[in-house]
């Protein structure tokens, strides 16, 4: 063989064998590609957020495990439940999706959560779209401001209004921090029925939502809420328990104020509110207390014998929350409330009566490593009767009081 007929050969082996690498190397190119695209962040929402391949939604994904381990102690029970040591588990998925349109952001939300303990409950805690102003669906009531933020637990007390509803809301933006909203919600989680001293407690929910509307600030130096309810107590229930229509409808007002402490501590924060409900006890937070003995009959209505009519309890309570960071690992939280409830006199009995009450508490909080938390908290809260009512034994007593322990570890994801 010639040899221009070798050197020939091997050049055309050379170019052969360079193209087949080439070929390989360009189908490996699609492949990574399409990798990059499917993990596509998303930063106009903010950390965590990614496309959702093929779309312009961005979505997050996030929850959080919790295990509580709790002691809590009531005077009011018999001795082999008075003193009750039990553990909680929750664990909570939440996603969030959002995308840009021409009337702004478009989002859906949902938090689901699953407890167990001495059994096992679902919930879908928040499901929710919001849309140009509107929010539709699952979500914090619009009346609530301070909603027990720094009070910690599964199994907690309420200090003041703390509920969620499924709501229709509209909320207006006017600018330099200030917002107003009006939600038609439902109300029947806080429904405390009517009490009757012949015929004990009934329900009593409405065949209307309550109408809420506030008015909200956010500024640097904190922030304030006015809001205001109104709604229907259903005077069926009347009619059923035989006597006369009386009030129908409830009504309450909250007022709350939140204050940046940032001189003291950075992240420092000092809420105060106070709330006044009447046939609406539950929007003022006084019947979240473990405080009232467990017999005790909390109502938005009572039969008032005197009168021959229903008529409706009224109750306000005032609390207040201070966070404080020792360093940006450990904070601590003090936290109280006083509230009083007022029923006719003429519808006390061993199972209801006017009172007062207050709880106080404090937690030590730390965070080792971002995103977990482990928390020691105490309360303990107090309710005083006008009238002498009866405990589980039958004894007659002025006062019932709690004392509650709870340490918890949380990791957030």
């Amino acid at each position: 063989m010639k040899l221009k007929t070798v050197i020939k050969n091997v050049l055309l082996s050379s170019v052969a064998g360079l193209a087949m690498v080439g070929t390989a190397a360009a189908a490996d190119l699609p492949v990574k590609a399409k990798a990059a695209e499917y993990v596509k962040i998303c930063s106009t929402y903010g950390a965590g957020f990614y496309y959702i391949p093929g779309s312009d939604t961005c979505l997050k994904v996030g929850g959080f495990v919790q295990v509580d381990y709790n002691y809590l102690d009531t005077s009011y029970l018999p001795g082999e439940a008075q003193d009750d040591v039990y553990f909680l588990a929750r664990g909570a998925l939440r996603l969030d999706a959002r995308t840009q349109t021409e009337y702004g952001t478009l989002r859906s939300f949902i938090e689901y959560r699953l407890t167990y303990g001495e059994s096992t409950s679902p919930s879908l805690d928040k499901a929710y779209i919001q849309f140009a102003g509107f929010t539709f669906g699952k979500v914090q009531s619009f009346y609530d401001y301070y909603a027990d933020n720094n009070v910690w637990g599964i199994d907690s007390i309420e200090l003041t209004s703390d509920e969620n509803a499924i709501v229709a809301a509209y909320t207006a933006d006017f600018g330099n921090g200030f917002t107003a909203t009006v939600s038609i919600e439902d109300d029947s989680t806080r429904s405390n029925g009517v009490y009757d001293l012949d015929f004990g407690s009934e329900d009593a929910g409405s065949d209307l939502p309550a109408l809420v509307g506030n008015l909200n600030y956010e500024g640097e130096w904190g922030g304030f809420q006015v809001s205001g309810v109104v709604r229907q107590i259903n005077d069926e229930t009347y009619d059923l328990l035989g006597g006369e229509n009386g009030d129908d409808i409830g009504w309450g007002v909250l007022g709350g104020v939140k204050f940046n402490l940032n001189a003291l501590g950075e992240g420092d924060t000092l809420y105060i509110e106070a709330a006044y409900g009447d046939g609406a006890i539950a929007y003022t937070g006084i019947a979240g207390s473990y405080a009232p003995a467990n017999t005790f009959q909390l109502a938005d209505v009572y039969f008032n014998p005197a009168t021959g009519t229903y008529e409706t309890s009224t109750a306000w309570t005032v609390a207040g929350e201070l966070t404080h960071y020792f360093s940006p690992q450990v904070f601590g939280v003090l936290f109280g409330n006083y509230g009083e409830l007022d029923v006719p006199e003429a519808a006390w009995d061993a199972n209801s009566s006017s009172f007062n009450m207050f709880n106080v508490g404090a937690s030590l909080n730390w965070v080792p490593v971002k995103n977990l938390l482990f928390v020691a908290q105490y309360t303990y809260g107090e309710a005083n009767y006008d009238s002498p009512i009866e405990d589980e034994f039958g004894n007659l007593m002025n006062s019932s009081n709690f004392n509650q322990v709870i340490l918890s570890v949380r990791r957030t994801f």
